[in-house]
């Protein structure tokens, strides 16, 4: 599997229960994709920010690194799968 950096706004649809979040839809570049999985997640800290990584796969277009910034409350769409 080879990734893409990509590092692009997008907007995302998530659902958060006061514990976890989870992306639901996302929208790149005009196209609307719909998470069908998320493969994995994982976080980190940057600074005084703590990023989320969630790993999701689509029904169609295939995986995507969605990136969550919990401090400016900023989604980017980290990497594309183009295998």
């Amino acid at each position: 599997m080879t990734f893409e950096e990509i590092n692009e706004p997008v907007e995302v649809i998530s659902y958060f229960d006061g514990q976890r979040m989870r992306p639901l839809r996302f929208r790149w570049r005009d196209r609307a994709y719909k998470v069908m999985h998320v493969n994995g997640v994982w976080s980190d800290i940057k600074g005084r920010s703590k990023i989320y990584h969630f790993h999701v796969a689509t029904k169609d277009s295939g995986s995507f690194e969605l990136v969550y910034d919990n401090t400016g409350f900023k989604w980017t769409l980290g990497k594309v799968c183009i295998d």
